[in-house]
């Protein structure tokens, strides 16, 4: 397979037009380091990779504002970030190598959703290459600017199915002031979700409340017990505001965040033959869910949204009467395995915005679970 490596976003449409007009199957790909999401890509014939891409082309710390290449690591900027006290709160798996284009690309998010939104939440302009050979602008620098923006939404989860994307414009946050995280654990899931039931009905607004089974505990070295951990952000006056409003639950250490973050690909690593199933449940759903599941199963629900983590030794299906897909799975998978057993009404949809796009099926085939 030949690999090309462009060195800037024009170089790429080159690139992506020239595969079009030779019928060549791509594989649009930044670090790599989510293969094994979203379903295998078949045989392509091509590999364009955006690590070239990666530089920040414009920064303005007073406007909270940025814009960086597709191939720019999370880590990196993170970095570039901390040091005039700003962050980007993505938190994505895979952190020390996933390129924005690659998080982007699909919908990668870690455990502060549900205080600063999603990746795509934090989106206000990009640009992208199309088969044609042309490179397109949406949105711009200015948060306010709507215009455009329903591309960035199209291409944000679209694994690499549509268009390459090759610059990102983000809305910066200031680094929060301090930070505590505090652990409640109990061999009850039913009072483990009262916990949370209690904090959600509170005046409290947690950057992360996260649900852990016993697997997920054991694995992250805790007792393996049902767990639910908060972290608060803020000022000294509102971490003791959240002191003494969590009754029962403990100080800990922030750095369980980390394992948090990173579990899935920690998962991965040592169950070559595991799945990893995204399950979407309703808020009240979850303990019901959650407790169902194998005891060698690892689960962490993000228990403010409903979004549910199941960690899988093997093969896995997705439990009866529950949506979700396996996001992901070796690539040496049972052909008749189904990732995405209901993708919904909207599937027909999907598949002409794919036709308009790339009529041939050349970009990442077998992405998105197979469904695209």
């Amino acid at each position: 397979m030949k690999v090309e490596s462009p060195a800037s976003p024009a170089q790429l449409a080159e690139f992506m037009r020239d595969c079009q007009n030779a019928n060549q199957r791509i594989e649009l790909a930044g670090a790599r380091s989510k293969a094994r999401m979203g379903g295998p890509i078949a045989d392509p014939d091509v590999r364009i990779e955006t690590k070239q891409l990666n530089h920040v082309l414009a920064y303005d710390p007073r406007d909270l504002t940025i814009s960086v290449e597709a191939g720019m690591r999370y880590s990196d900027l993170t970095a570039l970030l901390k040091e005039k006290k700003q962050f980007l709160p993505i938190e994505p798996p895979f952190s020390n190598e996933a390129t924005i284009g690659g998080i982007l690309a699909t919908h990668s998010s870690g455990h502060r959703r549900r205080l600063f939104g999603t990746v795509r939440d934090l989106v206000i302009g990009l640009e992208f290459a199309t088969l044609q050979g042309r490179t397109v602008q949406s949105g711009g620098m200015v948060v306010k600017n709507v215009a455009g923006l329903d591309f960035a939404k199209l291409l944000t989860g679209s694994f690499g199915t549509l268009a390459a994307i090759t610059k990102v414009n983000f809305k910066l946050t200031p680094a929060p002031m301090g930070s505590k995280t505090f652990l409640y654990q109990n061999a009850s899931a039913s009072e483990v979700f009262a916990k949370r039931n209690l904090i959600l009905k509170s005046v409290l607004q947690p950057a992360s409340i996260d649900v852990l089974n016993p697997g997920a505990a054991a694995t992250l070295g805790l007792p393996a017990r049902f767990s639910i951990l908060v972290e608060a952000l803020g000022s000294e006056k509102v971490l003791n505001r959240y002191q003494s409003e969590l009754a029962g639950f403990q100080a800990f250490d922030n750095d369980i965040w980390n394992g948090i973050r990173e579990f899935t690909p920690n998962w991965l690593k040592g169950h070559p033959n595991g799945h990893v199933l995204k399950l979407s449940t309703q808020l009240m759903q979850m303990e019901k869910v959650i407790t169902a599941l194998p005891e060698n199963y690892a689960a962490i629900g993000r228990a403010g949204n409903g979004i549910l983590y199941v960690h899988t030794p093997a093969a896995a299906t997705i439990p009866t009467g529950v949506k979700g897909a396996i996001e992901f799975s070796p690539a040496q998978r049972q052909p008749a395995e189904q990732l995405w057993p209901t993708p919904g009404n909207d599937l027909p949809l999907m598949q002409k915005i794919k036709h308009y796009f790339d009529p041939n099926s050349l970009l990442n085939p077998g992405r998105l679970y197979g469904r695209i």
